[in-house]
């Protein structure tokens, strides 16, 4: 509806400028200045229309997410794992979703609370592992990417809490994993391969976009507790969803 005021108003501008132009001999120079004003907003107009179309397919493209998401806070949320990172038993009942930036002090300090409950749990809790790098967070992407390739040689754990707890040197240097992989005795060569996997960047965007259609708040680290999200963060607070859940298994 902007654009569409701005059209209007910038089309009676020019014809009310175009009509007092006939007495000036550089009227040929000021009708091809306004042609140029007038493409301009045309394309304005183009952009707005293929911005409201994005819009309402990003709010189309999976309507019981985007539902739910305005649903009571204690609505269950049905997030799949598709091809992200599972730590724990992959077929382990209860299924916690977190999602992460890899440069965010409160991230790295959820892991051990994730760490505690996999070993409270062994059997019964896997974790699923999505990326969410904040976007001031220049190298939380990057890290993403790297911690992604080295589950390609089976050492994602390592490398996720490697980077976790030193994520605030990424900033100096992104590219410190390559570090953590020698460490590791990891296939360099291949390791930067994989790291640069177009197939890592179309993953983040989806584990994104999961996160922005099912909660209001973009935020991380976010966390799903067999579909619900926890009010907190402590072992005893997982715990008692842990144990519902379990108890309505069985």
């Amino acid at each position: 509806m902007r654009y569409k005021i701005f059209l209007m108003l910038g089309l009676f501008f020019i014809g009310s400028i175009l009509q007092s132009q006939t007495s000036y001999s550089n009227e040929n120079e000021n009708t091809k200045i306004l042609k140029e004003i007038l493409k301009e907003i045309e394309q304005l107009k183009k952009g707005q229309d293929k911005m409201s179309k994005e819009l309402a397919t990003l709010k189309t493209a999976q309507p019981s997410q985007n539902k739910a998401a305005g649903a009571a806070k204690g609505a269950k949320k049905n997030v799949p794992i598709g091809n992200s990172i599972v730590l724990g038993k992959a077929d382990a009942p209860v299924t916690i979703v977190k999602w992460t930036d890899f440069q965010w002090p409160y991230c790295a300090k959820s892991v051990s609370l994730v760490d505690d409950i996999l070993e409270k749990y062994p059997n019964d809790v896997k974790v699923v592992v999505k990326n969410f790098p904040l976007s001031f967070h220049k190298q939380a992407r990057k890290a993403a990417k790297y911690a992604l390739a080295a589950d390609r040689q089976g050492k994602y754990k390592e490398m996720y809490h490697m980077i976790m707890e030193n994520f605030r040197k990424l900033k100096a240097n992104e590219d410190l994993p390559l570090e953590y992989a020698r460490e590791l005795g990891l296939d360099i060569n291949k390791f930067k391969q994989d790291a640069a996997d177009p197939y890592f960047e179309e993953l983040i965007k989806k584990e994104s976009l999961e996160l922005a259609q099912n909660f209001e708040r973009k935020s991380v680290p976010k966390f799903l507790i067999a579909g619900q999200e926890p009010s907190g963060r402590t072992v005893e607070a997982w715990s008692a969803l842990i144990d519902a859940e379990l108890k309505n298994k069985k």
